[in-house]
């Protein structure tokens, strides 16, 4: 395969890319192709998310073994434009690879809960290879040191469902977080909270000298988060809401009193904006939701769509209200009107921040000097 590699190498022109479609579970196979690309000399592509090619047929085992292989990833790798020294990074800041890959099962587990495990295998080693991480590891076993599975029984038919029992039923096992792993210790919450302080002094000298804006676009403020060296582990869109409310005209201010401090440090303490989002986005995926991720009650249930709307996440919002099993009849007149007026404002306001043009990016400096 290396030779293969090192003639696909040699044959592209600088700057041209490579799609490799592939997938194995064996131990070492992801981690001997990412030496083999880097030693090659290829750079590999970062992406957030894990691509895919994904069959319209399955085998039967593909659909009813729990197993980490059901599809092919696809992972791009571009010739660099000039002559470089290629390496693969070995921890060199001190983490061991579940130190790395715990983080990356956590984050995808609080977007996506109820995943199935071959979505996070995916997941994973995209990840991983991308970072020129991947080792031989444990994967069920470092799954579930931070998930808990959740099994149910499936039916399946292959004739329209004519006869349920014909064929009987598979298990289906879906993974959401454990409650403990959920928490986040001491210094990443340290990390964001100076992260949050630059951010903060940075609208409050913004808002000084435009006294006639209510807050700072969400692109500013990534601007002013790119030179943080100790950046928390998650992402600025994550932990955003945390601190900061979501005004009218899309852009993020600070706390305006005691008050709206107070509440977002509960929110932050008690983890709730996190359960919240993880209720949501699992009406979002159509994915059972826990118990324990449930709300108590419907009055809890408009507390949360009151915070989904004030933290700038309507979508999630939006699917309270509609899918969350909010029963109007048990709130008093008043409460009813609220959730109806926080429904109205998620649905209206998430829909036009999907209709609005993103906005420009500045042009790099460097662009700017060539043009002069």
């Amino acid at each position: 395969m290396k030779r293969a590699m090192a003639e696909c190498f040699r044959v592209l022109k600088p700057g041209r890319w490579l799609s490799l479609c592939y997938h194995d579970t064996s131990e070492g196979t992801w981690a001997v192709i990412q030496d083999i690309m880097a030693e090659v000399g290829f750079l590999v592509d970062r992406t957030d998310t894990a691509l895919s090619i994904d069959t319209g047929q399955k085998s039967y085992n593909q659909m009813n073994a729990d197993k980490a292989t059901k599809r092919d990833l696809v992972l791009n790798f571009r010739k660099p434009g000039f002559a470089a020294t290629h390496f693969v990074a070995r921890f060199v800041d001190g983490r061991t690879f579940v130190d790395a890959a715990t983080p990356i099962i956590r984050d995808y587990l609080t977007g996506h809960p109820g995943a199935t495990k071959d979505r996070i295998y995916d997941q994973l080693v995209s990840r991983m290879v991308q970072a020129g991480r991947m080792e031989a590891h444990d994967f069920n076993s470092l799954l579930r040191s931070v998930a808990e599975q959740v099994q149910e029984p499936v039916k399946e038919n292959l004739f329209d469902n004519k006869e349920p029992d014909l064929f009987g039923s598979h298990i289906s096992s879906r993974w959401y977080l454990k409650e403990s792993a959920d928490e986040l210790d001491t210094a990443e919450q340290e990390k964001e909270d100076a992260a949050a302080a630059r951010l903060q002094k940075h609208i409050a000298a913004h808002i000084r000298k435009h006294p006639e804006e209510e807050g700072v676009h969400y692109s500013d403020l990534f601007e002013q988060f790119l030179p943080v060296t100790d950046k928390p582990r998650r992402l600025l869109a994550d932990w955003l809401p945390e601190y900061f409310f979501k005004t009218t005209d899309g852009t993020w201010r600070p706390p305006a009193n005691e008050q709206e401090r107070k509440q977002k440090t509960t929110l932050r303490q008690t983890g709730t904006l996190r359960r919240i989002k993880r209720f949501a986005n699992a009406l979002i995926d159509g994915v059972p939701v826990r118990d324990k991720d449930r709300p108590s009650s419907d009055v809890d249930l408009l507390d949360w769509l009151r915070q989904c709307r004030r933290a700038g996440l309507y979508e999630q919002g939006r699917a309270i209200y509609e899918k969350g099993g909010l029963n109007l009849d048990n709130l008093t007149d008043e409460q009813q009107i609220e959730a109806e007026d926080d429904y109205r404002i998620c649905a209206r306001r998430g829909s036009d921040e999907a209709a609005k043009p993103k906005k420009r990016q500045r042009k790099m400096k460097q662009a700017d000097d060539e043009d002069e």
